[in-house]
């Protein structure tokens, strides 16, 4: 991975959370829990999180949508200093409602 890091001006990650019937961000909106931000820790130990320089990109929040169908909400990572991706480990992640399911997808790194 360093040898990566050193020949690489910027990456990118995609993550996509696929949900049935379970909202991950809560009411207050996308990235968000009822109790806290949904946090992404990147390979440099740097968080990715709402309200912050490293911000993750929300491209698409439908797990707010409880009708009984799959729906996913996609996040982006998008940074100039190589070094902070790909994204190693997801925090404060929601905990599951009793009938819903949730699994995350970790999509390719690109380092140009």
């Amino acid at each position: 991975m360093k040898f990566l890091h050193l020949l690489s001006a910027e990456a990118s990650h995609g993550i996509t959370l696929h949900c049935l019937n379970d909202p991950p961000h809560g009411s207050a909106g996308p990235g968000l829990q009822e109790n806290g931000t949904l946090r992404f820790r990147g390979w440099n130990k740097q968080m990715f999180e709402k309200d912050t320089v490293l911000e993750p990109h929300v491209l698409q929040d439908e797990c707010k949508i409880q009708d009984g169908s799959w729906h996913q909400s996609r996040f982006f990572f998008h940074t100039q200093d190589s070094r902070q991706l790909p994204i190693v480990d997801v925090q404060e992640f929601p905990t599951s409602q009793p009938n819903g399911q949730q699994h995350l997808e970790i999509g390719p790194v690109c380092f140009l």
